[in-house]
């Protein structure tokens, strides 16, 4: 067993998120939409260096091109003074167009690392900003904000490196110190933008995203979850995966079900409503068996 202080050291957020996060459905949309949600029902393959060249100039380019537009025409958006393009953006371009496989270019890493580290930058510089020798000091808020910016990333697992210049950027620049709040939502939008075009050019001759929240397989381990909940009620044992002599001598191709005890093999993938059906044909078997036991009690009393 580890050591108390090791566990409290290597926490993890998703540990407690992931349980109440549903597991991906994309597989059972229609085929042309699960393809441009990143699905792929075999084994992915990429293509050649050169066709993953051409799709990631024209994923950054677009996807820049329509940025800087919106910034400068969208009627909603130009009253806001916003500046010819927000920086990191262009770093966050590398990642969803370029470098697509890896973790930091995920949807989940993508927008929460950005938002996070704009909301992180806004706050540092509101705060250094009470200062009245602000601009002395100004670069040690941007020093703070990216290293609070990476620290929050790092503990959400939503690491994205440009994010550590979108924080920088609130605390140094001028033009985007002067929209204050509303940094932030002008980031958060352009990198749902930006996931939107990638979500379409990456599934040409690509696969994009990996993952829309983590790589674990939610759906085991909810099912798994499910079973250790089923063997708490009754203190009945659920033993899956583990030796038939325990439960049953039944094949092991075969769900054993007793009044106390549930064998699943590992070869049986289960959802939760067929866990539920179990835990009810269990729940079942308890009652009968309780039944039958009655009258037994009642005639040895008599």
């Amino acid at each position: 067993m580890r050591p108390r202080i090791l566990s409290v050291l290597d926490y993890d957020i998703d540990n407690h998120l992931n349980r109440i996060v549903p597991h991906s459905r994309v597989s059972r949309l229609p085929k042309p939409v699960s393809r441009f949600l990143g699905y792929r029902e075999n084994e992915y393959k990429e293509p050649t260096r050169l066709v993953v060249v051409f799709w990631s100039f024209l994923g950054s380019l677009l996807g820049l091109l329509i940025i800087g537009a919106m910034y400068k025409y969208a009627p909603g958006l130009t009253r806001w003074n916003p500046p010819i393009m927000i920086a990191s953006l262009g770093a966050s371009a590398i990642l969803d167009y370029n470098s697509i496989r890896t973790p930091l270019a995920q949807p989940r890493n993508a927008i929460l690392g950005q938002t996070f580290s704009a909301l992180t930058g806004v706050i540092i510089h509101k705060l250094f900003h009470l200062n009245s020798n602000w601009e002395d000091v100004q670069w040690v808020a941007g020093a703070v904000a990216c290293a609070i910016s990476s620290t929050i990333m790092a503990t959400t697992n939503t690491v994205h490196p440009p994010g550590g210049a979108t924080a920088v950027l609130a605390t140094t620049n001028a033009e985007i110190i002067a929209m204050g709040w509303i940094y932030i939502p002008f980031v958060l939008m352009s990198s749902c933008v930006m996931l939107v075009l990638a979500c379409i050019l990456n599934n040409i001759q690509r696969a994009y995203p990996v993952y829309w929240w983590t790589p674990a397989d939610l759906k085991k381990e909810k099912d798994i979850e499910d079973l250790e909940k089923v063997s708490s009620n009754g203190s009945e044992k659920v033993l899956r995966g583990q030796s038939m002599a325990r439960t049953s001598q039944a094949d092991p191709d075969t769900v054993v079900i007793s009044p106390h005890h549930l064998y699943i093999p590992d070869t049986f993938d289960l959802d939760g409503d067929e866990l539920a059906v179990l835990s009810r044909l269990q729940a079942r078997l308890r009652w009968d068996s309780a039944m039958d036991e009655r009258p037994r009690a009642d005639s040895s009393e008599g």
